[in-house]
């Protein structure tokens, strides 16, 4: 019986996933550490956010967040450090 309800478990798990996508964000005018820790505080503080990542070097913030998220809430959020930000790519991740 224990076997039965295992399988059932795992064939029904991975229709429950809910899949993510990364979202990757232009940032104009990061020019220091404290750029990025400002971004990513902003970022991860956002409803929803599940990881986010900016960097100085590439001038760009990666961010996971439910496949369903509004990309908007990005934007207004790294907008809300004084930052501006457009949308680089859209990836799905399982």
């Amino acid at each position: 019986m224990k076997k039965i309800i295992c399988l059932a478990l795992m064939l029904i798990a991975p229709l429950g996933w809910a899949a993510n996508k990364k979202v990757t964000l232009d940032v104009s005018q990061m020019t220091c550490p404290l750029c990025v820790i400002s971004i990513n505080k902003a970022l991860r503080g956002t409803d929803g956010v599940i990881k986010a990542k900016a960097s100085m070097k590439t001038h760009q913030a990666d961010v996971v967040v439910p496949a369903d998220f509004d990309n908007q809430k990005l934007l207004a959020a790294v907008a809300k450090t004084g930052f501006s930000a457009k949308i680089h790519d859209v990836t799905d991740i399982q």
